[in-house]
Order: C-alpha cells, then structure tokens, then sequence
C-alpha cells in the first residue's frame, strides 16, 4: 500500500520533519565527514574508511545531505556545497559550534520540553536538565566550551558592524558590561586607539580574555551586574537583556541609570523583533524562552521597559548584522 500525499501534507511534513535536517548536520560533523571534506571531494570508500562509518548508513545520510544542498555529488564524489562549507571549522560565517550546539542532547532535550514553557511560562531547560543553562555549561566543559567559542564568533561577526555604525570618535571609554571575553571591546579598541576600555563580567570570563596586548587600555573589573555596573562615557549592554525576563532585565538597568551622567550613553545591542517577523527572529525568541525564560523584544518593548527605568530611548541605529544598536540617555 502506497502512502499518497498532496502538496499541503508535503509541505507540512517538511515542517516537521526539520529535527532530522539538525540530526544530519550534527553526525555529519561529529563524524568528521565534513572535515574530510575541507579539500577535497571523496568517494563513498574514502570517507568509510577515513572516518570509520558504516557503508550503508553513510550513503543513505549523505543522500539526504544532498536533497538538503549540503552535500554535492559528481562522478561518484562527494563534496560540500557552498552551503555546506559553512559547517568547517575557522572558514568566514562558519557555523560549525552553533551547530555543535543545537544538535547535543541538552540542546534538543530543552527544545523537546518547549510544552513545559508553553504550559507554566518557565524557561525548559532547567526543568529538563535539573539546573540553570549556566550552571549546567560551566559544570561539563564539552557543552561550555563550544557555547562560549559560538558566542565570541558571534560577537566578532557583528563586531565589524558595529563599530562602522556608531561615531566613538569623540568617546573617551568604553565599558563593556557582561562582556564575556573581550571579543567586541578588542574591535572597538583596535579601531579607536584613542579608547580606553573597562571589561566586566564574571571573574570566570573574565579570567579568560582575549585582551592580552591591550591590557595598558583595559581595566578587568569582575561582579554581578544584578548587583552594580562599573561607569564608562559608553556603557555596552551587548545580547544581555534578552536573556533575562522584563523583572530582571529593569534591575540591570536600574544599576545603569544609578551610575550614569547627563553625558553618559548607554548602547543596548540586541536583535529586535519586527512586526511581522522572520523565521530568524521567532526562533532566537523562543531559544530565549527555552534556555532563560528571556525573550527578543520589540522597539516598543523596549521603550517600555527603558521607560521603567526612567531612561529615554534616543535612537535606533541599524548595522549590517542581524543586531540593531539602540542609544540611551538619561529621561
């Protein structure tokens, strides 16, 4: 018996059947398959051998790799496809870690969870793994240290944009708060020589920057910025608040405002949802929700939430990335 299918059914089914479309990427890398194809397209017998796989399996793996465009197959070789050269390590645009990490198991066991956040409103990895996000990465390393490498490639990939977007010429210091390891404030330093710089964040981040031959223009200073926030003439809250729920996200504001002047800039980098949104930002929405309980604002809820503060949303500066620089004054 045939199963028949029409088109609307097709195109759901491709819907959800996406889990598999992650699956393949993710045992395409761990498997080393894509490495070994950095240079040169291999046969089937080549990558069994060089990768130790099963023949079958393989074959039927790279198959769907290829309905998906990952993979190209000419003359009995295979080879990844410019789409697929985004999976190598250390290549422009890579996305190799960020896929490291949506295809491990904590990973797909919070997304498989997203029912819990749906029902009581809570984030779904801590109610799938035990602990908090954080807690959970710093505890095994093999989670940790992707996550933390995805996000310094994150940053630096944005990093150019935004400094080409915003005038620190007449900028004194800069203090980037939640800074994680200094990727961004190392492009603004090495673009602005006149900058002074202050990293904060946790004394573990911190004790891991990437500073070294700036440090004569970089103060470290580690702390809680629920608890306070060091001053600088530009005060960077880069992809912070949208890991945190509105209640927790106003007390880091509150400790900006306390040690801001009438001169002082606050620049809250972030991805903002439009109305109506893309696939891209409904999905960085909802990672929040599941891995924090935060979420991808609005402009107007952050104008909201600013407003709260008492602070005053001066403007809205695009950047050729996917994050928006949002400029903050005293109200």
């Amino acid at each position: 018996m045939e199963l028949s299918i029409n088109s609307t059914q097709e195109k759901m089914w491709k819907l959800a059947l996406g889990f598999a479309n992650t699956a393949v990427l993710y045992a395409l890398i761990k498997s080393e398959v894509v490495e070994e194809l950095r240079f040169d397209s291999k046969t089937l017998d080549e990558l069994v051998y060089a990768c130790g796989l099963n023949p079958d399996v393989l074959f039927r793996t790279l198959r769907f790799a290829e309905v998906i465009e990952v993979i190209t197959l000419q003359d009995g070789k295979y080879a990844l496809s410019d789409i697929g050269k985004l999976l190598l390590k250390d290549v422009p645009g890579s996305l190799y870690y960020g896929l490291l990490l949506a295809g491990s198991d904590p990973w797909q066991q919070a997304w498989h969870n997203l029912t819990y956040s749906l029902t009581i409103g809570e984030n779904a990895f801590e109610a799938a793994m035990g602990t908090s996000f954080y807690d959970y990465i710093d505890r095994f390393k093999q989670y940790g240290d992707p996550y933390n490498r995805w996000m310094s490639i994150s940053t630096k990939m944005s990093a150019k944009s935004i400094v080409e977007a915003y005038d620190f010429s007449t900028i004194m210091s800069v203090c980037d708060i939640g800074g994680g390891q200094g990727v961004l404030l190392q492009t603004l330093l090495e673009e602005n020589p006149h900058l002074q710089g202050i990293l904060f964040d946790q004394q573990s981040v911190v004790d891991s920057h990437v500073l070294s031959e700036l440090s004569d223009r970089v103060r470290f200073e580690a702390g809680n910025f629920f608890e306070r926030v060091p001053s600088g003439d530009v005060m960077i809250l880069k992809s912070v608040l949208h890991n945190w729920e509105d209640e927790k996200a106003l007390l880091i504001l509150n400790n900006c405002r306390e040690v801001m002047s009438r001169s002082s800039r606050l620049l809250i980098i972030e991805m903002i949802i439009d109305s109506p949104t893309d696939q891209i930002g409904a999905f960085y929405d909802l990672n929040m929700q599941v891995l924090f309980n935060g979420k991808e604002r609005t402009e107007e809820e952050f104008d909201v939430l600013l407003k709260k503060a008492n602070l005053q949303l001066k403007q809205v500066i695009p950047t050729k990335s996917l994050v928006k620089i949002l400029e903050v004054i005293l109200k």
